[in-house]
């Protein structure tokens, strides 16, 4: 914890005091860094997709390394399936449904999953060809 608080130049205490400790701190930096994949004002689907796989593609690897080590951390696990319940609701808000906006996503996890292993850009697959598939 100090040494966060050293990288952040705040007086030493001051993270105990936000984050009670450690696991505290972690659970926050997930929330944070699930909280920024949601889709930014007047953003489109593949401009978000685009953007995972661009200039944020170190988020989004954090993501699928925390999507793994959630297999043994429940506490873990609980945070990401709500920041996936809060994607899905926003996909929705897209006019799917839930079962589609749920299905979307799974889809959309696939198709940047499969661009992270094959270290190739968001221009590199067909995000447009998923994305017609539930918005038409």
């Amino acid at each position: 914890m100090r040494g966060v608080e050293d990288e952040a130049e705040v007086p030493h205490g001051s993270a105990r005091h936000h984050f009670v400790n450690q696991r505290g701190l972690v659970l926050a930096m997930v929330r944070h860094l699930l909280e920024s994949d949601l889709p930014q004002r007047d953003e489109t689907l593949d401009e978000q997709i685009a953007r995972w796989l661009g200039h944020e593609l170190g988020r989004t690897r954090a993501r699928y390394e925390l999507m793994v080590a959630s297999f043994h951390d429940d506490e873990l696990a609980i945070e990401l399936v709500r920041g996936r319940e809060v994607l899905i609701v926003a996909l929705a808000e897209q006019g799917l449904t839930s079962d589609d906006a749920a299905e979307l996503g799974t889809a959309l996890d696939g198709f940047v999953l499969d661009n992270l292993l094959r270290r190739t850009s968001a221009e590199d697959g067909d995000v447009r060809r998923v994305l017609r598939r539930y918005l038409g």
